[in-house]
């Protein structure tokens, strides 16, 4: 064994989310300079494919590349063809790590996957102590099948191997968000339901479901994204500050924020969320999702879900969190909008509508920014006041390339952090707030409300936030 020789073994490497996603990652990281050397990258394949087909793959997905360092990376990774029920199709593998003092396994596979593959690399003397394996969502439909995935994983790892892995927590604006929080002092007194009338956070998408619609409808807008990408969003935005940076340290704040999430009860789900399914708009031509390819006739799939959730502990009690996603809206956006309080006395005049509130915006797509609008004095005579944008962004475009969540969190996985993976307690408190709404919908509104292609979702999404005296803002907090 080489004391310093680590191996990143990638299961599903001609799938999707490696080809667009993973192995593009890995090569800016390596063009960066920032790939240790002693790591060797292993690509596993269901089906026999030469190396030269592979390479083609690769090359396709793998954009603006100097011809010179593509041809660098493509020789740090070995192709091997593995089939995951045959014991022996793991002995080749078993021959490449045994030499390495660290092995990583990547399941870019479906779930169903993940125990047979750990056991077989169990078995095969593949795994020790010191492996790390890294798995994707869905990590579950509901809180029973988590839990059978947690307990596959939990007989042949210990917590601290298994890095469950949310790519929104590898965001450049995510973190800046804790960065904001915590290591400045002039928020702190301010983040609190007393001096915050609501919080925001929407994921929305311009697509459709594409070729995901097999797996798109088994599981809808709800489980898909906010079991997991908008609640990880929510935590981080009301955690309490952690003692330390440590991952079981932040991890424990994190999980409270689920803990104390107020249930959302079957008999309340009409009045506290909306689902929605997108169908053709008269002006477009774009199909709607019962159009989609896949998609079973006369589906009842979610491809919106809008919901208010309330926190209850002394910090957030009685302040409204609006979630919102869904799938072929207006235009594409992530975004966090935190709205303070009113002044207590308006003093000024206002330029045409505006809101005199101050607002913090943390766009985390299509372009990561952090923006606080301020209240300022207009040119001229009087005093009537406009809000204006503070850019808290200080990562200049010009000057420095922006990494990619995926970038970010592969070195932590190579470093052995944990601190922006979840944890098992943080998926079985998702479901066990998720559930309920679901088991809602099915004895309340079995039935979603149709959004036309374009538009930004039902019009009953508009009316969760009218009966609070609100609107939904929808391009940089505007």
């Amino acid at each position: 064994m080489q004391e310093d020789r680590k191996a990143l073994v990638i299961f599903g490497s001609t799938g999707d989310l490696a080809l667009t996603k993973l192995f593009p990652a890995l090569f800016r990281l390596f063009n960066d300079g920032n790939i240790p050397e002693m790591l060797d990258i292993i690509a596993m394949s269901r089906q026999p494919l030469s190396d030269e087909a592979f390479i083609e793959q690769l090359v396709h997905h793998i954009h603006e590349a100097d011809t010179t360092q593509l041809q660098a990376f493509i020789a740090k990774i070995t192709l091997l063809t593995c089939d995951i029920h045959d014991r022996d199709s793991f002995q080749p593998l078993h021959a490449l790590v045994a030499p390495s003092a660290l092995a990583i396994y990547y399941y870019a596979i479906p779930p169903r996957l993940f125990g047979k593959v750990t056991d077989q690399l169990h078995v095969s003397g593949c795994l020790n102590d010191h492996s790390r394996v890294v798995v994707e969502k869905p990590l579950g439909h509901d809180l029973m099948s988590a839990r059978a995935i947690h307990d596959e994983l939990s007989s042949r790892l210990s917590e601290s191997q298994i890095f469950r892995i949310d790519h929104y927590l590898g965001k450049e604006a995510v973190q800046n968000l804790m960065a904001l929080r915590f290591g400045n002092a002039i928020f702190e007194p301010l983040w609190r339901a007393a001096r915050i009338r609501y919080i925001q956070i929407t994921v929305a998408e311009s697509v459709g479901v594409g070729d995901r619609a097999d797996y798109y409808d088994r599981t809808g807008a709800l489980r898909d994204m906010i079991q997991n990408h908008l609640l990880q969003l929510l935590c981080i935005l009301a955690m309490e500050p952690p003692a330390r940076l440590s991952p079981d340290a932040v991890r424990d704040e994190k999980l409270k924020v689920l803990q104390a999430l107020r249930p959302i009860e079957a008999h309340e789900v009409v009045r506290k969320t909306v689902r929605g399914q997108y169908a053709p708009s008269s002006s477009s031509e774009v199909l709607g999702y019962l159009q989609e390819r896949g998609v079973a006739g006369g589906s009842v799939t979610e491809t919106f879900v809008a919901l208010k959730a309330e926190i209850n502990n002394w910090r957030w009690a009685g302040m409204p969190i609006y979630l919102r996603t869904g799938k072929r809206l207006h235009s594409k956006c992530s975004e966090v909008v935190i709205q303070f309080s009113d002044v207590p006395i308006k003093l000024f005049e206002t330029s045409g509508s505006q809101m005199l509130s101050n607002r913090l915006v943390i766009r985390l797509q299509p372009h990561e920014s952090i923006k606080l609008f301020v209240n300022a004095k207009t040119s001229g005579r009087g005093m009537r006041l406009e809000p204006n944008a503070l850019n808290l962004d200080f990562c200049d475009e010009g000057k420095m390339r922006r990494w990619t969540a995926y970038e970010r969190l592969f070195l932590d996985i190579i470093a052995g952090d944990l601190t922006l993976f979840l944890r098992s307690s943080e998926i079985e408190a998702a479901w066990s707030w998720v559930d309920p709404i679901i088991e809602g919908w099915e004895q309340h509104m079995p039935n979603p409300e149709r959004y036309s292609v374009g538009s930004w979702g039902p019009s009953a999404s508009d009316q969760l936030l009218a009966r609070d005296g609100y609107i939904w803002l929808n391009s940089e907090g505007q």
